[in-house]
């Protein structure tokens, strides 16, 4: 067997961003001590990546009233849209 690369044509993102690797201190330490999330990205964190929904969930519970409100948001709606879609996970597209 082996593992192929295919050229990708495009990838669609949905709305505006969940939250920000470069202002979102309490998330990203979040994820770097409970996932990894940082481990498909390059040097510059650009890539993509998921995280269970279930991790998700946990995050916000944890230390959901440290971070901003818009991002809380953000947050329950790649929720909400991976469980509507039976996905275990969000994909994020960092960039």
């Amino acid at each position: 067997m082996s593992i192929r690369a295919h050229r990708v044509i495009e990838i669609k993102k949905d709305g505006d961003d969940s939250f920000n690797l470069w202002h979102e201190d309490e998330i990203v330490v979040w994820l770097e001590k409970n996932t990894s999330f940082f481990s498909p990205l390059n040097e510059d964190s650009c890539g993509l990546t998921n995280v269970s929904v279930e991790d998700l969930k946990t995050m916000l519970s944890e230390i959901g009233g440290k971070i901003d409100g818009d991002v809380k948001e953000a947050i329950e709606k790649d929720i909400k849209f991976a469980e509507k879609q039976r996905d275990e996970y969000v994909m994020y597209y960092c960039y």
